[in-house]
């Protein structure tokens, strides 16, 4: 009988695999036997990854230029001959601010880098796997574009874009045997959080948040993404996965 749960042999493309939870998704997705390109914003990232990405299995784009998100994707599609079986789309930037902080030109970078960037990407990842009548996007958006956060506006409208974005792609793909989900990640240990957990305020209160009495792993919200990419996952799209330790149950 074969492994319903087995990513060996799919070809995945992933973005921000440099660091945190991109970085575990590539990591855990290799070891699993699937075939992996990554996007990375640039050549400082791509060296991170050498020795475990191949570099014609890497593409730079600054997510930055929305414009360079699609072409980058094309090439990536290319690297993996033509053809993708998944999307991770983990690229993304958090910034601590409050809605009347925000200078505009910061709003739209925030959103052009966590949203824009990653629905060009999803629509060429869409428009190979329709035609191939198959095929999983998972995108990463955050508990806080689920019930919103005091000091994160634009980074919680861009994660509340990607649950909306997810769940439209879905309806719009179904009947081309394409499943698209979000999994929302609560305070995982990652670069991203490194600030709030040397603060030992805030690090105490980031804890007391979470009902499970832990914060998560990277590894945690890497098992519910490889989930969703594989078979074992076929009747599941338009869903928004929260990897919270029940912070969004409260």
């Amino acid at each position: 009988m074969s492994n319903r749960y087995s990513l060996a042999g799919r070809k995945l493309m992933i973005t921000g695999a440099d660091s945190g939870i991109g970085r575990q998704c590539l990591d855990d997705a290799l070891a699993d036997g699937a075939e992996c390109v990554v996007l990375v914003r640039d050549a400082e990232a791509a060296s991170r990854l050498s020795g475990v990405v191949p570099g014609e299995r890497m593409v730079v784009s600054d997510f930055a230029n929305a414009d360079s998100a699609a072409p980058a994707a094309r090439s990536a599609i290319i690297a993996l001959g033509g053809t993708v079986d998944g999307l991770i789309s983990c690229a993304g930037i958090f910034d601590e601010r409050t809605a009347l902080e925000t200078p505009l030109a910061d709003v739209q970078r925030i959103l052009t880098i966590n949203l824009t960037s990653g629905f060009e990407v999803a629509r060429e990842c869409g428009k190979v796997m329709s035609a191939a009548g198959h095929g999983s996007i998972v995108m990463v958006s955050s508990q806080i574009g689920v019930v919103g956060y005091p000091k994160a506006a634009a980074y919680a409208a861009s994660k509340g874009g990607i649950n909306s974005l997810a769940k439209t792609l879905a309806i719009e793909l179904a009947a081309s045997g394409v499943r698209v989900n979000a999994v929302a990640p609560g305070p995982i240990v990652t670069p991203m959080t490194e600030e709030a957990r040397a603060d030992e305020e805030r690090a105490a209160a980031m804890l007391a948040a979470v009902p499970i009495g832990r914060l998560g792993e990277t590894e945690d919200v890497s098992a519910a993404i490889q989930f969703l990419l594989s078979d074992a996952a076929d009747f599941i799209t338009g869903q928004v996965l929260c990897v919270d330790g029940g912070v969004t149950a409260v």
